[in-house]
């Protein structure tokens, strides 16, 4: 019941984000009401004219779709449980930073977006191939050492809507799914005894999600994103909550720093993957 707190929290904090973001956006103002008398004040033609022009350059730039790429390193502990070897009880991950470091054998992150106007798409893919020794709580008596190797993959697509569009913010309601991949070995060692297990398994889980950014002065932004999913099938739950700071260092790229915390709970057969994850994460995002 906690996750499913957890989850619902998520998406909240990024719907009152939305909320905060309409109810401060500027409303359109009534210029015949609201100018004043004084001609010396009133727009001259050459300004309302170039207003006007800025403001069909705009809109012609919306109507074209815009492609972003997206590179990030995400530095994550992982603490929770995973059943690899069937009859056995599962063992406990309590992987430090400094454990997962040591272990990474292979990673790759990236993301991609494409929007126009005001329909967005999603794509991002990651995959890590983790050996380690360390952090594994062994539950049998009989088995004193372990060694885990996995292999994890994920491919994330979504789409979405840009329901609130202003100056001082957007935000997104998006819908999709993720492809997981798990290809995983676990080796148990003993005095009198040892096991070892293998299992590969993939599986689909449907997404719900959304995002808000803001300006916070200046070329600072804050971005937030969060999702939720499987449930129906899949995944017996899903989520994830990011949060970053970002500057704009060109035209066309930004960085941003912030934190990332993901939970999954798949649970199907002789395989347990109850796990989540949690650290800091920087993201270089560049236009086309």
């Amino acid at each position: 019941m906690r996750t499913y707190q957890l989850a619902g929290g998520v998406l909240a904090l990024l719907l009152g984000s939305a909320s905060a973001i309409a109810q401060t956006a500027d409303p359109a103002v009534d210029t015949a009401q609201t100018a004043p008398a004084d001609p010396a004040v009133a727009p001259q033609p050459a300004a309302a004219e170039g207003a006007d022009a800025a403001q069909a350059d705009q809109a012609a730039d919306d109507k074209k779709w815009k492609f972003y790429t997206l590179g990030y390193v995400w530095l994550a502990t992982a603490k929770g449980k995973t059943d690899v070897i069937g009859p056995l009880q599962p063992v406990d991950l309590d992987l430090s930073l400094g454990d997962v470091i040591d272990g990474f054998k292979f990673i790759f992150m990236g993301a991609a977006e494409a929007r126009k106007d005001r329909f967005v798409i999603l794509g991002d893919l990651s995959f890590v191939h983790l050996g380690v020794d360390q952090g594994i709580g062994i539950r049998d008596p009989d088995f004193l050492e372990a060694e885990l190797d996995s292999r994890t993959a994920e491919i994330t697509l979504l789409g979405g809507y840009r329901v609130i569009n202003e100056s001082n913010g957007t935000f997104d309601l998006l819908a999709g799914g993720r492809l997981n991949f798990f290809k995983t070995s676990l080796q148990l060692q003993g005095p009198n005894r040892s096991a070892e297990g293998a299992v590969k398994e993939d599986w689909l889980d449907p997404l719900i999600g959304a995002r808000a950014k803001f300006p916070i002065g200046g070329k600072w932004g804050l971005s937030l994103y969060g999702d939720v999913g499987g449930v129906i099938f899949g995944s017996d739950i899903t989520w994830q909550g990011l949060a970053t700071v970002d500057y704009q260092i060109s035209r066309k790229m930004n960085v941003g720093v912030g934190w990332r915390h993901w939970k999954v709970n798949y649970d199907h057969g002789d395989f347990l993957y109850n796990v989540r994850q949690t650290g800091p994460i920087i993201a270089f995002r560049s236009r086309l």
